[in-house]
């Protein structure tokens, strides 16, 4: 009960006043510098169109955020901020988001972000089927719109956060036609669109007809996409003109590395890297729950986390951590017990094993952990291939063309909370992991539990023992999303936001005076003592 009043407390009474309080958390306290350009290194690729946020999923809404805003924000504890609605009202009864949207903003374009746009952007939404439970949009005036649902859920201020009802200019997409549109993103964000090259570099530049007066600090801000590590780090210690001032790594061992050399790291959880079954396909061994489940005994996490978490992983059987909401205490599942897998295996009618793949999700996946995982499933007769396809192929296995015969090694982000994570992950409805049989009755525990007051911990427990009982997936390990900053990078807020916010693209800024370059060679072994976010699954 009290973790109801909590999460109510969080969800409602949120003012202006309250979001301007927030914000020096958010920042440092020293004065903003002006100038200079950001260079990042992120895990995003650009694979997705960035310029119509509704055909964005995933990670490569991380490359949005500079140019593309949302109505609203959420914070790590699932808190919700104004941004470009001022304020909101949920009518239970009438089934109704009124939205009162900021005055004075306007797109790239030179047009009125207002009622219309606002409408328009949801309206998108909506007919790609990205929000569940929005019906229709009506103009109430020129800054308000009504979103009109089919019942209440907890989590649509959530999907009001979320990237896929940012609003673009809707003159300028029908001005130049869908195509143009989908790679040239017109928003309201305090930087312009420059440039896209496909899996080199995507570039923006400051625009002084920000909203926020005063912002952005910095001139530009670019995404340079270099998957290689060596490179990577090349790149952060290099000078000039060529230094990268962001680094984003799941990496524990690029990370240790990278910290060894006297580089900042900062980080947050974010949840489990899990393997998706084709269970849909009957044809698979992996649609029966035997094998599913001697996979799971098969896989000793707790060793793969020692050798490649260099003290950020912790082992998993499940999506939500300990101390969340929905996180199931004392699960057999998880456990390590290669003769129970042979056992299972054989009364699956696999005694001898058999041959599959996994599909290995680019820069959010260790490759060696997925080595590792091959040697212990060839340790009971399971002989796996791994397969590393680019950002666009492993996209389209999980949102369109499926996957036969394997697992999809994923990173299933924990979001804000259980039922919003569980929403994104196993609804139907978007058509993501179509080769994945959801466990019976799933769908609708998860329809209830979203339209309860505040997400319940009982049943979120009750949804995760779903998973884990039927082995649906297999959580392997809970990983860290961290940043590797050089020392004069301030107010990034990658660790303030929520996965549906990212950071915050208006504060960020460089010293600009001469910072010292790390330059300590390549240590041989890492050895540190980072404290673990979790402790280890039982």
């Amino acid at each position: 009960m009290e973790k109801a009043k909590v999460f109510m407390r969080q969800m409602v009474g949120l003012s202006l006043v309250v979001f301007v309080m927030l914000l020096p958390a958010m920042t440092s306290a020293q004065t903003p510098q002006y100038g200079g350009v950001l260079k990042i290194i992120d895990l995003a690729e650009g694979a997705q169109p960035l310029g119509t946020p509704w055909k964005v999923r995933g990670i490569d809404s991380k490359l949005q955020k500079p140019v593309l805003e949302s109505f609203i924000r959420e914070d790590v504890t699932g808190s919700y901020h104004p941004w470009l609605a001022t304020e909101w009202k949920i009518d239970q009864e009438k089934n109704t988001i009124t939205l009162f949207l900021r005055k004075g903003v306007k797109f790239h374009d030179g047009t009125d972000f207002n009622a219309e746009a606002a409408k328009w952007a949801v309206d998108k939404a909506i007919e790609a089927k990205q929000v569940k439970g929005f019906l229709s949009v009506d103009v109430v005036d020129d800054y308000t719109i009504r979103v009109n649902v089919t019942k209440y859920q907890n989590n649509y201020l959530n999907l009001l956060a979320s990237s896929m009802c940012n609003p673009s200019s809707p003159t300028a997409f029908q001005k130049n036609g869908e195509e143009w549109a989908k790679w040239h993103p017109v928003g309201t964000g305090p930087f312009k669109f420059v440039s896209f090259e496909r899996g080199n570099k995507l570039t923006f530049t400051r625009w002084d007809g920000y909203w926020q007066k005063g912002k952005p600090y910095l001139d530009g801000v670019e995404y340079l996409f270099i998957r290689d590590p060596m490179t990577q780090q090349a790149a952060m210690r290099a000078s000039g003109a060529e230094k990268v001032h962001v680094l984003s790594v799941t990496s524990g061992e690029q990370a240790a590395m990278m910290k060894a050399q006297g580089f900042e790291v900062i980080s947050m959880p974010v949840g489990p890297v899990s393997l998706i079954p084709d269970s849909k396909n009957p044809d698979s061994p992996l649609s029966k729950k035997k094998v599913r489940q001697a996979v799971s005994y098969a896989i000793n996490r707790e060793a793969i986390v020692k050798a490649r978490g260099f003290g950020f992983w912790s082992a998993s059987n499940q999506i939500p951590s300990p101390g969340n909401l929905g996180y199931a205490k004392d699960m057999e599942f998880g456990r390590y017990d290669p003769e129970k897998a042979k056992q299972l295996l054989a009364e699956a009618g696999y005694p001898n094993g058999f041959k599959i793949k996994i599909f290995v999700m680019p820069a959010m996946v260790d490759r060696d952990a997925m080595v590792a995982v091959q040697r212990f499933l060839g340790n009971v007769g399971i002989q796996v291939e791994l397969e590393f396809p680019d950002r666009g192929g492993y996209t389209a296995y999980r949102w369109k063309n499926g996957w036969t015969n394997g697992f999809m090694a994923q990173h299933t982000r924990m979001l804000a909370t259980f039922n919003i994570t569980y929403n994104f992950y196993w609804q139907t409805i978007t058509g993501q992991w179509p080769s994945l049989e959801r466990v019976e009755g799933l769908v609708d525990a998860i329809d209830v539990s979203l339209r309860t007051l505040a997400p319940e911990d009982a049943r979120g427990q009750e949804l995760t023992r779903m998973q884990a009982e039927e082995a649906m997936i297999i959580p392997l390990y809970y990983v860290y999303e961290m940043y590797v900053l050089q020392s004069n990078v301030r107010d990034t807020g990658y660790t303030a936001w929520s996965a549906s916010t990212g950071t915050v693209s208006q504060f960020p800024w460089r010293r600009n005076q001469q910072t010292r370059n790390p330059t300590t060679p390549f240590p041989a072994s890492i050895s540190t003592t980072t404290r673990s976010w979790t402790r280890p699954v039982p």
